[in-house]
């Protein structure tokens, strides 16, 4: 019997649910698009379909319906500050994607990080109720655009985004195992 004197790496943490949020974003950023193309192309099934969930989204979750961008001739699923808030989750979720994976490990850190990722990894250092309330500061232009002023669409779209940015940043902060294995992916390659 022989035995090996190699160091036993430890497998990498599991990324749960890393593609739920991948679906979860990939379905809010198409689906208010979608919609109106099923409605444009006048089939039974898919333009019932597109109108039901503009019906769905507009009675539900988006607080300013009749504000939203059209194609083709029909109404997008949500007004154009919702769906500025899906671009802002994008968005959030691509920074820190990139800056876990640039300074996840402190070996790997210089001191000639991109701004972005000195600034995610400062967010980071906060605690959750701190990063939390950052998060949904950014709603109350929200409210005050809602119902104090008429804002134009392209306005909405950045106040959207804006939001969504922070609100993003929070939600990929504290999803299970995304921080975690980003680190972990990190340091295990600095030390190859």
């Amino acid at each position: 019997m022989t035995s090996s004197n190699r160091p036993v790496t430890p497998s990498p943490p599991q990324l749960v649910g890393a593609r739920l949020l991948k679906a979860i974003l990939v379905v809010l950023f198409f689906g208010p698009l979608i919609a109106p193309l099923f409605q444009a192309t006048n089939l039974p099934l898919a333009a019932d379909s597109g109108a039901l969930a503009r019906d769905l989204l507009s009675r539900y979750i988006c607080p300013t319906p009749a504000k939203s961008y059209v194609v083709l001739g029909f109404p997008m699923a949500v007004c154009a500050r919702c769906w500025g808030a899906t671009i802002g989750l994008w968005v959030a979720w691509l920074v820190f994607r990139a800056s876990t994976r640039d300074s996840g490990c402190p070996l790997a850190t210089s001191p000639t990080r991109p701004l972005t990722i000195r600034l995610v990894e400062a967010y980071l250092e906060l605690v959750w109720p701190l990063r939390l309330l950052v998060g949904a500061l950014p709603f109350l232009l929200w409210i005050a655009e809602i119902r104090w002023w008429p804002a134009a669409s392209y306005w909405m779209l950045l106040n959207g985004a804006f939001a969504g940015f922070w609100a993003g940043l929070f939600c990929c902060s504290i999803w299970p195992g995304l921080l975690q294995s980003r680190t972990y992916a990190m340091c295990e390659a600095s030390f190859h």
